[in-house]
């Protein structure tokens, strides 16, 4: 059963805009991701996931979840050196998803869930939706970031950390195994102007604190590589529990979002 809005047909879309329905957003970015990683991973992994949701969760009954075109060009200022980080303003990238968000309001969809693969994206979203929302109150509108999902810290070997990690390797060995090198991965925690006393990693959650640290600290610590974390203890294994966790929650959410419109009947309860 087709779940890829892109690969639909527009009358087999009116038909399921007869009724209720879900459609999944992915975010991502192009962007560094270390010398064993390509640079789509954040839009891989979200990509990977909605569309592992929406299978899921379309099985067995009408389709009501679609995974739309990713969003790939976002904000990455950060690594903005790499060569093949590719990206967007700030304000661009909140007036894009905007515009994105009300063309499928506009267009009769009932609800839009951003599922989100780049951390940088989280405030952008969050305010593109806020904007949309005020305008268009009666919208369902939805965000999550994926690593915010599935309690997965004790999935992991490595203790926490931001961007080319175990755990978006782990992903990206399910996802795309064929792009991964692990010859060329490397651990490396990178020194931050906030202890954890005060703020987490975005990767697990939001923080005890906001903060925006020194940009000289990316550019030529140690290797100076692009890895913050322990991409060495990445493994399938790892990647496949990591996935399992996030896509049981976000069919968890989706199945909330449609029950929300009153017709539970449709949504059969699943394990």
């Amino acid at each position: 059963m087709e779940i890829r809005l892109a690969n639909l047909k527009w009358p087999e879309i009116a038909e399921i805009l007869k009724g209720p329905n879900v459609v999944l957003l992915p975010t991502g970015a192009t962007e560094q991701h270390g010398p064993h990683l390509p640079i789509n991973v954040d839009s891989c992994c979200a990509t990977y996931l909605a569309e592992q949701t929406a299978l899921r969760f379309t099985s067995g009954q009408p389709i009501r979840a679609l995974v739309a075109p990713t969003v790939h060009y976002t904000e990455v200022d950060t690594f903005k050196r790499f060569p093949g980080t590719i990206g967007i303003s700030l304000d661009t990238e909140i007036r894009l998803l905007q515009d994105i968000v009300r063309s499928f309001v506009g267009n009769g969809f009932n609800n839009v869930f951003v599922v989100n693969g780049h951390s940088s994206n989280t405030i952008p979203i969050n305010t593109a939706l806020r904007q949309v929302s005020s305008e268009i109150p009666d919208a369902g509108l939805y965000a999550a970031n994926w690593w915010s999902l599935g309690n997965l810290r004790g999935l992991l070997k490595s203790p926490p950390s931001l961007h080319a990690e175990e755990m978006e390797t782990s992903v990206c060995l399910v996802a795309e195994p064929e792009l991964v090198d692990m010859s060329k991965a490397y651990a490396e925690y990178p020194s931050l102007s906030l202890s954890g006393r005060w703020a987490t990693p975005d990767f697990y959650g939001m923080g005890k604190s906001v903060f925006y640290h020194s940009r000289k600290k990316y550019p030529e610590f140690g290797k100076g590589m692009g890895i913050m974390g322990d991409a060495t203890t990445a493994s399938r294994e790892t990647g496949q529990k990591i996935v399992d966790a996030v896509v049981g929650d976000l069919v968890e959410i989706v199945k909330e979002i449609v029950k929300s419109e009153k017709t539970a009947e449709h949504v059969p309860d699943r394990p």
